[in-house]
């Protein structure tokens, strides 16, 4: 575990860290080859699109022929997406290529980072660990936009280039230090275990989809709100979401890694009810510390409720289901940052404030779907 899991924050750091380093250089890239601004969010979205779709598959893949060969598949794939990314800056065709391929080969990493993370700790241990991949989740968030920024004021091509040898050297480490957690049944001579969907893991999954859907529809909307409200500048935003990245991936690290066994319930609604309260506070942003406070509610509420949930999912499927059980959650995952931001910005176009009172019924009816996740007799 000492050698092993450092790995696995490691990876889960840079599957999110390459999934935001591409925010601030997309744009610039579209103007610079004079496209349609219509480029920038399918060149977005076409990476979650591919996560969506194929995440499953590595599940699958995982729990059959064992973790550690299709994470490195996946950082094989994943790797060759930000080179690339960066051999063919200019054309955007291949722009395109690479978005798809960073999608199709990042759900093979982040199932299998989070099922090896299962796979070696005991159900108590469960949240402390994950909370640790979680907090590692965070700060790539945080670190991948503000690198990509800086890098790219040299090249466009630096920030790829530079990722692509990083995630080359976790590849390598993870190939000497990594041991396979999980044994296929194929080498045991084990009965194969069928994956079942309970009503519990549905709960889950649909609970999974609903929390990242009013994020990532939040953090859509958000700007264009307070650009009209308080004429918020980039700068501004970017100091506002590092504040809430740094203070939501603590919280990961820190406090749930406390959490007990059976006492996720109660941390998980306190997260629901954080989320609600930011959302009504926002269409009242009054000045900069306002809409800081009300932001930092949100990611905060986010990610206790975020990691909490991932945990439980584990705890609901089989070491022989596990890689399929997280892989279903990595794909609801992309498909809530695929919906969020179409359904918030489109809401925005309506009223003002629409959006983030949508957010917080939205908000109401996955705080019920978690009640009936742990009324369906689940170790509270």
């Amino acid at each position: 575990m000492k050698k092993q899991f450092p790995i696995l924050m490691g990876i889960q750091f840079f599957i999110y860290f390459g999934f935001s380093i591409v925010i601030p250089v997309i744009p610039a890239l579209v103007h610079n080859l004079h496209l349609n601004a219509f480029h920038m969010g399918l060149l977005l979205s076409s990476y979650s699109i591919v996560s969506f779709i194929v995440a499953p598959f590595w599940g699958t893949m995982s729990d059959r022929y064992g973790r550690k060969k299709v994470l490195t598949i996946g950082l094989i794939g994943f790797t060759l997406s930000f080179i690339l990314f960066g051999l063919f800056i200019d054309n955007i065709a291949m722009l395109y290529t690479a978005r798809i391929i960073g999608g199709l080969f990042s759900g093979a990493c982040f199932s299998t980072t989070t099922s090896m993370a299962s796979d070696m700790t005991t159900e108590e241990e469960r949240n402390k660990y994950l909370g640790l991949l979680g907090m590692m989740i965070g700060f790539g968030f945080i670190f991948g936009p503000a690198v990509g920024g800086i890098l790219s004021s040299v090249s466009y091509q630096i920030p790829y280039f530079a990722t692509a040898f990083i995630l080359t050297i976790i590849a390598i480490l993870s190939q000497l230090l990594l041991q396979e957690t999980h044994t296929s049944p194929s080498e045991t001579h084990e009965e194969k275990v069928s994956f079942k969907m309970t009503k519990p893991l549905l709960l889950l999954l649909i609970s999974t989809l609903l929390v990242m859907f009013t994020m990532s529809g939040m953090e859509s909307s958000f700007q264009l709100f307070e650009i009209e409200k308080i004429n918020i500048t980039t700068s501004q935003m970017g100091i506002l979401f590092m504040i809430g990245g740094l203070m939501s991936a603590v919280l990961q690290g820190g406090y749930l890694r406390k959490v007990k066994n059976g006492q996720e319930k109660p941390v998980m609604i306190i997260g629901q009810v954080l989320t609600f309260i930011g959302f009504i506070l926002l269409p009242f942003s009054m000045n900069l510390i306002y809409a800081g406070f009300s932001l930092v509610l949100l990611m905060i509420g986010n990610a206790l409720t975020r990691t909490l949930m991932t945990s439980e999912l584990t705890k609901n499927a089989s070491q022989q289901t596990m890689g399929r059980a997280t892989s279903l959650s990595y794909s609801m995952d992309s498909l809530g940052r695929i919906l969020g931001p179409l359904a918030f910005t489109g809401l925005l176009s309506f009223h003002l404030t629409l959006p983030f009172y949508f957010g917080a019924v939205t908000t109401i009816i996955g705080t019920l779907l978690i009640l009936m996740y742990f009324k369906k007799g689940v170790p509270q």
